[in-house]
């Protein structure tokens, strides 16, 4: 599986997510921060090893969880309350899910014009 401009809009809302506390004023809050910041960061790390291609099997998978994650994060963690944070990490979280779902399917129609061997 090659990369592609989905990987690379996943990238850049990791960075987004690591600079968001600061960004959205909510760094005091050392749940949502930190969701942001971890989260954020394994998005940047994992899809940079994907556009190295140290990665090729299942990569859409993981980012299509760590989305959800960050749909449910701000009621699982309790900063519900925080509305900065809480539609950062939904609207973020939704747009992963988008991208990884659209890798899914780009990689399952892939698969299906593909000659049998």
């Amino acid at each position: 599986m090659r990369n592609t401009w989905q990987d690379w809009c996943i990238v850049a809302a990791g960075l987004w997510l690591v600079i968001s506390p600061q960004q959205l004023a909510f760094s005091l809050d050392h749940y949502a921060s930190g969701n942001a910041c971890g989260v954020g960061a394994l998005l940047i790390a994992y899809n940079l090893m994907i556009a190295g291609r140290l990665i090729e099997e299942g990569q859409e998978f993981v980012n299509l969880i760590l989305g959800i994650w960050l749909i449910f994060s701000p009621f699982a963690l309790g900063f519900s309350w925080i509305v900065a944070a809480s539609v950062d990490m939904i609207a973020v979280g939704a747009a992963i899910v988008v991208l990884a779902s659209l890798g899914i399917y780009r990689s399952a129609t892939i698969r299906e014009r593909r000659p049998h061997r």
